[in-house]
Order: C-alpha cells, then sequence, then structure tokens
C-alpha cells in the first residue's frame, strides 16, 4: 500500500508519515502492517519514526499492527518512536497501556533528536 505511506530517510532512521487520515478497511491495515513489517524485516531498519500528525482515527487493528511492529522489533533491538499524535489517540494508548511500549514526541525535531539526529535550523 506505497501510496498510504510516505518512506522518507534520514541517515540510518526512517520516518514513516501516514498519508491517511483513518484506515478503517482491515484490508488497507493488513497492507500497512505488511508494508511496516517489511521495512524491519526486509529492509534492515533498526529506527523508526512513525509520524501521526495526519491520523485522526486508529482501530484496534492498527494498534495490533503497531505491536506487531514492536514484536518484529524487540529482537533487533531496534526502536520505534511515535510523533505528532492527536492527545485522543494517545489516550487510546494510555488506556491500553501501550503508552508504555513506545517513546512519543510532539514534532519531528525531537524525535530525530532521540537518535541523535539534529536537523539544522533555518
Amino acid at each position: 500500500m506505497e501510496n498510504e505511506l510516505l518512506i522518507t530517510p534520514y541517515k540510518d532512521v526512517s520516518v514513516v508519515s501516514f498519508q491517511n487520515i483513518s484506515v478503517l478497511d482491515s484490508a488497507n491495515i493488513e497492507a500497512l502492517g505488511r508494508s511496516l513489517l517489511d521495512l524491519v524485516e526486509k529492509q534492515d531498519t533498526r529506527k523508526l519514526i512513525l509520524e501521526f500528525t495526519t491520523v485522526r482515527f486508529m482501530s484496534s487493528q492498527a494498534l495490533g499492527v503497531l505491536l506487531q511492529l514492536k514484536k518484529a522489533m524487540d529482537p533487533v533491538h531496534g526502536k520505534i518512536v511515535i510523533v505528532g499524535i492527536r492527545p485522543e489517540l494517545h489516550k487510546v494508548f494510555k488506556i491500553t497501556n501501550l503508552h508504555k511500549m513506545f517513546t512519543f514526541h510532539d514534532d519531528l525535531d525531537k524525535a530525530l533528536q532521540e537518535f541523535n539526529i539534529y536537523m539544522p535550523k533555518n
């Protein structure tokens, strides 16, 4: 589902931006999940930033995809940072205790700093 994800490399970090504000149908979510897992399993990505700025809704199936991604990253000592998530979506992470499994930042600069990448100031 390449048109649903925009993947931008910053040195050895992959920043994944979701292009769809709400991914509701299970076929789309499965395709997104496969694309994300491919980053880890086939492209050897260890540092991942998921950019949620445009996402307005997440289903439980989408949360399951994030859990699968986290499980794939753990054995290779990878790290996932979530950036720009709306407060109402962050509540879902807190209610389900998933907020303990991920690192969250408000903006991309702070997320990149998590991986010791500093963007030049204009």
